[in-house]
């Protein structure tokens, strides 16, 4: 093992729901190409991919291979081991729950170790009683889990069953494309292409408009800044919510399966707050490109309320420097308490939200000391930093197994 690389199976269930990449995706594109393979061989799976999908790993020619396997395939386990032996592989990669059960039924005889890799938590409903028997049954195949979040890694735990010191938080990767984007785009050159004025004071959330989003608490609270700041414009980016099955709590929600009534709720509070002068409503299609507004914009807000939502679009805004105003849920707010790039404030709080924005807005030395501890920290989240994480991590476990192998012999 010492004069080849490590050979490791990626095997994830599938990367797309609305049709844009998933996390466990965007690792599949983004931090793939950036694993030295002098110390690592990555072999790449999709247990099953949408055409859509195949075409934008094709384009790019992406050497990832589709099995067209159902999750529910009884010998997928064993075709997993064959996988292991045609590869020589020394540890399986496995994210979601179909790819984990298959491969870590597999390391039942095959002896490789496993991580799984956990980007969601249940959303249409408990989380099955038969999975959760086969976490338990299978809690001793997992030698280390990774999770996209800490409300993800509370489920991991307390719902999969790994103990909490065998899961790490791994969240979004961005890729090396957006840092080079961001030295070469300054504020006022993405003004200019957006039309938005020199002297604005730009806050900028990028969402989308179903429920939980606090878009409502948003309006309310910019209604407010506005009246302290004539300067203050408020700019939504936004992405239609497409559900491919509604979650059990929303289902009671008229409009949660229409998107133009979504956005028809949206523009309706804007003009009752009065704020049709001051906030711009943007839709973004695929493929989305955010630069210029995380570049022009002077203060993110993400006023979640839910902690299940991801922090892909806040991780990307610090890459600019965007400090930011977030809600105290979930993965941005423990961003913020990890490496301290922003304010927390309490959830559907529109006052506390206000006062927020008002106070960073009118502190520039604050502000530019969160921008700069947003460009720091943005480093840890780049795809050569999640890159040589994973590289570490392997090689941790199979070293660990080769010395298991060794005291054994």
């Amino acid at each position: 093992m010492a004069t080849r690389p490590l050979n490791v199976l990626w095997l994830i269930d599938h990367v797309c729901f609305d049709g844009s990449l998933h996390a466990g995706g965007r690792l599949y594109m983004n931090v793939f190409p950036r694993v030295d393979p002098a110390r690592v061989t990555i072999h790449p799976y999709f247990l099953n991919a949408s055409e859509a999908v195949i075409r934008t790993f094709d384009a790019i020619n992406h050497p990832v291979k589709t099995l067209a396997w159902s999750k529910y395939d009884v010998l997928a386990p064993v075709r997993v081991g064959k996988l292991v032996q045609r590869h020589k592989v020394d540890v399986m990669h496995l994210f979601c729950f179909g790819a984990s059960a298959f491969g870590r039924v597999a390391s039942i005889w095959n002896r490789v170790p496993t991580v799984i890799h956990e980007f969601d938590t249940p959303t249409y409903g408990p989380y099955p009683k038969m999975f959760k028997l086969a976490d338990r049954l299978l809690a001793g195949r997992t030698d280390f889990a990774l999770a996209a979040s800490t409300h993800c890694r509370d489920f991991v735990h307390e719902q999969r069953s790994v103990p909490r010191e065998k899961i790490d938080v791994l969240y979004h990767a961005v890729p090396r494309e957006k840092f080079e984007i961001a030295r070469g785009l300054d504020r006022a050159t993405a003004r200019r292409e957006l039309g938005w004025g020199a002297d604005d004071f730009v806050f900028l959330t990028v969402t989308k408009l179903g429920p939980d989003r606090g878009n409502e608490t948003l309006l309310e609270a910019f209604a407010k800044v506005h009246q302290q700041m004539p300067n203050a414009r408020l700019c939504i980016v936004y992405r239609p919510t497409l559900y491919h099955r509604v979650p059990t709590k929303y289902q009671h929600i008229p409009w949660v399966t229409d998107p133009v009534a979504m956005r028809a709720r949206i523009d309706e509070l804007i003009s009752k707050l009065g704020l049709n002068d001051c906030v711009s409503l943007i839709e973004m299609e695929a493929p989305e490109r955010h630069e210029p507004y995380f570049a022009g914009s002077d203060l993110l807000v993400a006023p979640f309320e839910s902690e299940m939502f991801s922090s892909v679009n806040l991780i990307e805004a610090m890459v600019f420097g965007r400090a930011h105003v977030v809600t105290d849920l979930g993965e941005p707010a423990d961003i913020v308490n990890r490496w301290g790039t922003g304010v927390k404030v309490p959830p559907k709080d529109p006052a506390a939200l206000a006062d927020a924005m008002i106070r960073i807005a009118g502190n520039p030395a604050l502000r530019e000391a969160l921008s700069q501890k947003a460009r720091a920290a943005a480093v840890d989240f780049g795809v050569d930093a999640v890159a040589e994480h994973l590289t570490g991590l392997y090689t941790r476990l199979a070293d660990r197994k080769q010395a298991h192998a060794q005291q054994v012999a």
